[in-house]
């Protein structure tokens, strides 16, 4: 979805987009939707810039961290973003310092703000950094690939090389 800054009221826009499924191109980014997004929002001109706020709904599907098994995770997140006009020019050159307040910031081309490209944006940003089925998911062996949550294996655990002169002490001590 487009929204067009050319006629855009003084008082703002309020929008409401409910996406079906295959309207968002997932190609790019780790999870699956379950249940499409549904974006609410306004956009109010700040100057040049332009600021967006709503909420973002959604169902995403990814793979436990551990076991790979299929995890819904229902997401609801805010976002508040200011977009500021494409500099043509190009005028900023060589390495500039980002501050907080520049971590919200987007830029928008031809008065356009892509809205598709922004819930793809911050869903991404909403996932947790560590996905589990459940707490006490026991993952997949690296030895054989048994599911250890569903059964147990004979295998056993390799010891990192770096503490392999820990584990021949041990032996040592356990022989005597």
């Amino acid at each position: 979805m487009i929204i067009s800054l050319v006629r855009l009221p003084a008082d703002g826009l309020k929008f409401e987009h409910r996406y079906v499924a295959g309207e968002l191109d997932l190609r790019d980014y780790d999870f699956e939707l379950e249940r499409p997004p549904v974006v609410r929002g306004r956009v109010d001109r700040v100057g040049a810039e332009m600021r967006l706020r709503g909420t973002i709904e959604a169902a995403l599907k990814r793979p436990c961290d551990r076991c790979l098994k299929e995890v819904a995770l229902p997401v609801e997140l805010p976002f508040d973003l200011l977009y500021t006009p494409e500099d043509p020019g190009g005028s900023r050159t060589g390495e500039i310092e980002l501050h907080e307040r520049d971590l919200d910031f987007a830029v928008y081309q031809n008065d356009e703000i892509d809205l598709d490209e922004m819930v793809l944006e911050q869903l991404e940003l909403g996932l947790p950094t560590r996905l589990l089925c459940r707490e006490d998911c026991q993952g997949l062996c690296p030895e054989c690939g048994v599911d250890r949550n569903l059964e147990s294996c004979a295998c056993a655990a390799p010891t990192d090389p770096r503490w392999q002169a820990l584990a021949d002490l041990k032996k040592k001590f356990e022989n005597k």
